[in-house]
């Protein structure tokens, strides 16, 4: 990674939900939601998913059931 790589980016994700992207040198990364402290994204160092969500359920639609 380059020296300007944020190794902990706190960003917006879906909906403007505050959100932590957590990356690491060799590649690897997650996303983390902090309402509820939901994984919603884990990669390893060739960037494959590595969590299994179903293509048939909506992304913002998994968020919402979290909090429900």
């Amino acid at each position: 990674m380059s020296e300007e790589t944020k190794y902990v980016e706190l960003c917006k994700g879906i909906n403007g939900l505050d959100k932590i992207i957590l990356r690491e040198v060799r590649g690897c990364s997650a996303e983390v939601y902090l309402f509820g402290g939901h994984v919603t994204s884990w990669k390893n160092e060739h960037g494959e998913e590595l969590l299994f969500v179903s293509n048939k359920v909506h992304p913002v639609a998994v968020i919402y059931k979290l909090y429900i």
